[in-house]
Parts: structure tokens; sequence; C-alpha cells
């Protein structure tokens, strides 16, 4: 072997084992990125003041304690509205919280309407984030609770944009292994998955590097699941909506590169209420389709007979 071939070798080999401790190094990282989700901040008493200022005429709020999943209790807001036709429960997105979704509720005059805020933030800062992991399992607990309030099931729907669409899908997953479906469920742009999640966000900033990163996301998820306490494998939106009897209806736009259409129209395969938004990023199908979100949303609790007719 010459010299030269000697000096590429071992070149080679250097910038092997320097992508290989680089992945290692940034997969131990990842899982930051991942359990710890960004907030807005929000000044004491903001959430409640706000609340208080969608209220509207002859509503009124109440606050309940909701025990969640693994010992989590979730701080829950209810609506009251005079002689509702059902109750919807809205699912916030990833760096948002209840207060980010809440305005949604003046698109749904005919509903009481639920929120709260996803572990991992608010009451609880200390539990992980997991997309759905033990999520999941907090949307069925306040279902459940609905359900010993007095709203069967077909009055209820969930509303959800983001992280909180992939969990509804999740959650109705597991509520039906076990009872009836729902009324329905308005998603925009929900994941397909945690493995695809993590991707998009990554190509976010990596641009084409971002398949230099795979096996950083490999690490990093398993490492994600190790430290949280659940299965990643599990927290696939695509393949929990192949058995799902609620109705779900589905809104997302062709330019999302944080949840792109490839993905959510996987999940259409089985739910083909699809609507898509021509040159809408990511949550910006909602205030661009036609007509507006509540037109959209309206055309479907009608059909699910939670919404008066026009």
């Amino acid at each position: 072997m010459s010299a030269a071939s000697r000096s590429l070798l071992r070149a080679g080999l250097t910038l092997s084992i320097l992508y290989w401790t680089i992945s290692l190094l940034a997969g131990w990282w990842l899982p930051s990125l991942l359990l710890n989700a960004p907030l807005p901040p929000r000044p004491a008493g903001e959430v409640e003041a706000s609340l208080a200022a969608l209220t509207g005429e002859a509503g009124h709020w109440t606050v309940h304690a909701v025990p969640g999943g693994m010992g989590v209790t979730l701080r829950v807001h209810w609506l009251h509205r005079p002689h509702p036709k059902g109750a919807a429960i809205l699912l916030h997105g990833f760096g948002d919280d209840a207060l980010g979704t809440a305005p949604r509720l003046r698109d749904l005059p005919d509903l009481d309407v639920l929120c709260f805020t996803f572990r991992g933030r608010d009451l609880v800062p200390e539990t992980p984030s997991t997309l759905g992991g033990h999520e999941r399992t907090d949307v069925a607990v306040v279902v459940r609770f609905l359900e010993g309030a007095g709203w069967p099931r077909d009055r209820q729907v969930l509303v959800g944009c983001s992280q909180g669409a992939g969990v509804a899908i999740l959650a109705l997953a597991d509520l039906e292994g076990q009872g009836a479906p729902l009324a329905g469920a308005l998603l925009e742009s929900p994941f397909m998955d945690l493995r695809d999640a993590a991707r998009n966000h990554l190509r976010g900033t990596l641009g084409r590097f971002e398949v230099l990163a795979r096996p950083a996301e490999w690490i990093g998820i398993w490492r994600a699941g190790r430290i949280a306490g659940f299965d990643p494998a599990t927290v696939s939106p695509v393949r929990a909506s192949r058995g799902i009897r609620t109705p779900l209806a589905l809104l997302a736009g062709d330019a999302d590169q944080t949840t792109p259409l490839p993905g959510v129209q996987a999940i259409a395969r089985n739910h083909p209420d699809l609507t898509i938004v021509p040159g809408a990023d990511h949550l910006e199908a909602g205030s661009k389709v036609p007509g507006g979100w509540k037109a959209w949303a309206d055309l479907r609790l009608r059909s699910w007979g939670l919404a008066s007719k026009p």
C-alpha cells in the first residue's frame, strides 16, 4: 500500500470515528428536545384571565383536578354553555399550552368546551413530554371524566392540532379498545409517528443534511423512551388510525414542513375526509381553508348531530 493510500485510509477512519462520536453525542442530547417541550411564557394568572375573557354570554368556567396517567393530576378547564349539544375537548400543539388553542371555542358555540395543558408543562414541569406516549392516557381519562359527568361518548368530539391531533388518534385507539367510539374528531396537521416527527423537526434545522443525523435520531428516540418510560414505537398515529371507528375529519396544508402532507395522507387512507389547503404551512390550514375553520367544522359537526343547522 502506498503512502498516499495509507493517508487516505487514516483520514477515512478518522472521519468515520468522528462521525459516529458526534452521532452518539447528538443522540444523547436529542431527548432534551423531545421530552422538554417549549412553552410560551405566561405571567401568573394569565390563563384564568384569558379564559374568562373568552367566556361569552351566559357561559361560565369550572376547574377540575382530574387524575391522569402515572399519578399526574390534570387541571381541566370546562366552559359550560346553556343548552349544549355536546362537549369538545381541545388538544394543543407541542410548543403550546391550553391557552394556545382556547380561542377555538369561539368557533364551537353549540358545545361545552374543555381544555387542559399536556404533561411536561404547567403544574408538572418535571414530568417529561412524550408526544403521545403518556398523553394518550391523559386524553382518555378526560373523555371518561366527561362520561362520568353525564356526557356519553356519542356527544363528545376531540379537536386537536399538530401534537394534539396525533395524540387524539392514539387516545381514540385506546378508548375504542375498551368501549364505544366518540361522535367525531376535528384534526389539523396530525403527525404520522414519533420517528417521522423527530426527523421533520431536525430537517427544519439541518435541511438536506438531516440524513446525516439519522443515527443520532435512532439513538435519541430510543433513549427518550428509556428516560420517560414508554415505547417510542407505539407513538404512531398512522398505525393507530387503522382500526378507529370514530369519524376523523382531517385538515392539512400542502406546504407544511413540520407535519408534511404525505404523513396526513397516510392517516387519511383509512379516514378519507381530508381537506388539503394549497399553500398553507404548518397550522395555517385552519385560517386559509375556504369559508374558515368554523364553516369547515360545522359541516362535520352537523353530520354528527353536534351543531345547529345554518
